[in-house]
């Protein structure tokens, strides 16, 4: 017998809803742009196959601890989301534009180009970017540096391209900042493989410039993998597992601002952080919303959890006029 319609419907929605979790587990949740997960694979697909011509820019704000520093983080993310916009309306639909850590983007340009075109469009990039923050009060222009790895030249894989990128970004720093560096063409298989520098090249892959205090964050593909892999592991070692999902909204139900909703989001993921567990694990959800996994459930009581993280969070949502809602438990994620 076929499925009953509203079968059918809902495994619809439930695809649907995947499909759309799925895209967002690949955006950057401050900039909105592709992250670095979705930056490789796209590269590999790309240069892997048949026509694999194309550049890789790898992009780096200088000095952004300073602005951090001297400016506070809120100016710091400010800076993030205004260069993220220039990357966005500076390449062509086709170019995939990402961000990669704290202050490194990532750029590959699709197609052949010559060294012309990347001179020329790197210039452009460096001009615009530095008019883009005018007018933002920094007590300096605010400046990028970019290194480029051009393919098959110099790689033909995210990994290889990336290393080549970033020594050529490393270099344009030291010839001094807001300025380019194109990589040479020396790469090939054949060459002697230095493992020291490659390890150095992943670590600074896979690592966290700024480690968390407590609860660990990850992107939401990370974190539907984390709680599957426990969830078999609990069946066993009779661990428990509890999930809270925390959404800000105004106490009228109007909609928040971008800009007030950007700044709450990102006290919030702080004051998720530090209010957990090391071994707890946080994810962006939505625009408005946090997913907390709490490891060990069975040891503490969920609802403590949420009563510290409201109350440590009572001075922003006053702030930005909004209240945090929250409930523990999450069905459709489970179900899913």
């Amino acid at each position: 017998m076929g499925k009953n319609n509203n079968v059918v419907v809902l495994d619809n929605e439930i695809a649907n809803k995947l499909s759309q979790l799925d895209t967002i587990s690949l955006k950057d949740g401050l900039t909105g742009l592709w992250n670095k997960k979705c930056l490789a694979d796209k590269v590999d697909d790309y240069v892997g196959g048949e026509v694999n011509s194309g550049a890789l820019f790898i992009i780096e704000i200088d000095d952004f601890a300073k602005i951090n520093d001297e400016y506070g983080h809120i100016m710091g993310d400010a800076c993030l989301v205004r260069l993220a916009g220039v990357l966005s309306s500076s390449f062509r639909e086709r170019d995939v534009a990402a961000r990669i850590s704290a202050d490194e983007f990532g750029v590959f340009l699709v197609g052949t180009l010559t060294y012309k075109d990347i001179n020329s469009i790197a210039a452009k990039l460096l001009k615009v970017s530095r008019e883009s923050f005018e007018g933002m009060k920094l007590d300096k222009d605010f400046t990028i540096s970019i290194g480029i790895a051009k393919a098959p030249a110099n790689g033909s894989d995210f990994l290889s391209l990336y290393r080549k990128a970033v020594e050529a970004l490393t270099k344009s720093k030291q010839g001094g900042k807001n300025g380019f560096m194109i990589a040479e063409e020396n790469y090939s298989e054949n060459k002697s493989i230095n493992t020291d520098a490659d390890m150095d090249i992943v670590k600074h892959l896979i690592s966290e410039k700024d480690k968390p205090l407590g609860a660990y964050k990850v992107e939401y593909d990370g974190f539907k993998h984390i709680f599957r892999f426990i969830s078999r592991y609990s069946d066993r070692k009779e661990t428990g597992i509890e999930i809270i999902l925390f959404t800000i909204s105004k106490k009228d139900g109007s909609m928040i601002d971008p800009l007030t909703l950007s700044e709450a989001m990102f006290d919030l993921e702080n004051i998720i952080k530090v209010s957990l567990r090391i071994g707890d694990v946080a994810t962006k959800y939505s625009s408005c919303q946090y997913l907390v996994m709490l490891v060990g459930a069975n040891k503490i009581k969920p609802q403590d959890v949420v009563e510290r993280v409201v109350k440590n969070y009572s001075f922003f949502a006053d702030k930005y006029n909004i209240v945090v809602k929250y409930d523990i438990d999450y069905k459709s994620l489970q179900e899913g």
